[in-house]
């Protein structure tokens, strides 16, 4: 796995990462606008793996500036707009701040990286067969660890 996992879907708080070529992911309805009416989380398949990863900060995804957006997640996954935006314009590089938007395709230590940049969090449920690799995604030594951070 190392570090291909990307960016392929974001929901209410929740983050999903597919080890497939972003382009070949699929889920219900992803290429029906809106997507937050339309879309269901990723499929999974044999040859690749999804990992969910729950998060707080202080960002919108593409549908929270509207009643019903006019973007599908094969729209969103293609770089139309990002999964994540700062809410605070100030925080925008538009606007001089320093923190970047998170679009599909970003890795999970990017993910995590811009997140707690934020003063975010990020959760997940390390899985035997993902632990390994993302310890050392994120350059944590010991796996008591519970704070990348420090």
């Amino acid at each position: 796995m190392k570090d291909n996992l990307k960016l392929c879907y974001i929901k209410n708080g929740k983050a999903f990462f597919t080890t497939q070529e972003l382009d070949k992911q699929w889920g219900d309805d992803w290429d029906d606008a809106p997507y937050e009416h339309n879309a269901g989380e990723p499929y999974t398949g044999k040859d690749w793996e999804i990992l969910k990863v729950y998060f707080e900060g202080d960002f919108y995804e593409p549908c929270e500036k509207w009643s019903n957006s006019p973007y599908s997640v094969e729209e969103i996954n293609k770089g139309i707009v990002p999964w994540l935006s700062p809410v605070h314009k100030n925080n925008s590089p538009i606007y001089g701040g320093t923190t970047s938007p998170i679009f599909a395709g970003a890795t999970l230590k990017e993910f995590i990286q811009i997140i707690w940049k934020t003063d975010g969090e990020v959760y997940m449920n390390i899985v035997d067969s993902f632990r390994n690799d993302i310890m050392e995604i994120l350059g944590i030594k010991d796996k008591g660890v519970k704070d990348a951070r420090t």
